[in-house]
């Protein structure tokens, strides 16, 4: 039931020192980016949980294969199959799995992946896939070592 009364000027400003009536102080500008940063986040991964993977349902498939092949002697082959069908890895994710399977083609159409997502804008290097970019611009292929360069810089 609401309060039909009228509150007195002590309540009114006590409110008002408070926040308002839950008691809640106003943000300020810094809980208010950390909120908007929270909330963004937030939608990044509701969007993940209902967006298909590249090339629907077949795409999905191979997708968990090359997951669940991960750690094995048949991450290659699966890495192969991805690629045949569906292209390059376009997800961090994937990408970091194709660069453990050791496979230089494979490495190198992930790599050239990574530098067309990060020419358009839309790479974000962190975490393991930045470090795992990092050991490969050590790698004594040239080829491999320069396409990670580029990608650090």
């Amino acid at each position: 039931m609401a309060d039909d009364r009228k509150l007195t000027y002590s309540e009114r400003d006590r409110m008002r020192r408070e926040g308002g009536p839950s008691g809640q102080r106003p943000k300020t500008g810094r809980a208010l980016v950390e909120e908007e940063k929270r909330s963004a986040e937030a939608l990044k991964v509701a969007d993940a949980l209902f967006t298909d993977e590249k090339g629907g349902q077949k795409g999905k498939a191979l997708a968990d294969a090359v997951r669940e092949a991960h750690g094995t002697k048949e991450l290659p082959e699966a890495c192969r199959a991805y690629l045949a069908e569906i292209g390059p890895p376009p997800t961090v994710e994937l990408a970091s799995i194709f660069l453990d399977s050791g496979e230089k083609e494979l490495v190198v159409s992930t790599l050239d992946e990574l530098l067309s997502q990060k020419a358009a804008g839309q790479l974000d290097l962190e975490g393991g896939l930045k470090r795992q970019i990092r050991i490969l611009s050590e790698d004594f292929d040239d080829d491999l070592a320069s396409r990670a360069e580029d990608l650090l810089e």
